[in-house]
């Protein structure tokens, strides 16, 4: 349903493909006046055009990025249990997206050197650095064994990131855990 209405939206404006900002458009004030607005991008980016797919394993249309920037996201984190749903070519659309969008993120990466690199974002006078972890990737290896592609919940690896981060300049870290039981809402 939110794709058909994208779509919708899209031609109400005279556009072809998707527009997902007017679904945004209720949350947009308050997320423009945060001084850094983070969102979660669970799901991998399609190729333009698709194929698209929901649940269980997802591929979302890129016209979802440029909404997430007009609606004033500044960063978004992407270990999640679906960031291998698409393989490879799925985490390089989804970074390449964000970028072309200009949201930084963090979580997921392209190259090894990419994934070496901590997320900091420079927020009113403080350097905020984005660490993002997710509990696992629903039974999908690695695309090519590349475990460097998204980082896995590891306490020791989120303490040294953490205290890394603090020792290149950070005066806050923001830890992003995908982790937790589905439609379970106490902690």
């Amino acid at each position: 349903p939110l794709w058909r209405q994208a779509e919708a939206d899209a031609a109400a404006a005279g556009r072809p493909g998707m527009d997902f900002a007017p679904l945004l458009a209720g949350v947009r004030p308050l997320v423009e006046g945060a001084d850094l607005a983070v969102c979660h991008l669970e799901t991998p980016i399609a190729p333009a055009g698709g194929p698209y797919s929901g649940y269980p394993s997802f591929s979302v249309p890129p016209e979802v990025a440029p909404a997430l920037a007009q609606t004033g996201f500044d960063a978004c984190t992407t270990a999640s249990n679906h960031t291998y749903d698409q393989g490879g070519a799925g985490v390089d659309r989804t970074l390449a997206a964000l970028d072309a969008a200009g949201i930084r993120h963090a979580g997921s990466a392209r190259t090894p050197e990419e994934a070496a690199v901590i997320t900091a974002v420079d927020v009113g006078g403080a350097r905020v650095a984005l660490l993002s972890y997710t509990y696992g990737f629903n039974g999908y290896a690695a695309p090519d064994g590349q475990t460097w592609r998204s980082r896995q919940i590891d306490e020791g690896a989120v303490l040294r990131d953490a205290a890394r981060a603090r020792d290149e300049g950070a005066d806050v870290v923001v830890v992003a855990l995908h982790w937790g039981d589905e439609y379970v809402h106490e902690p």
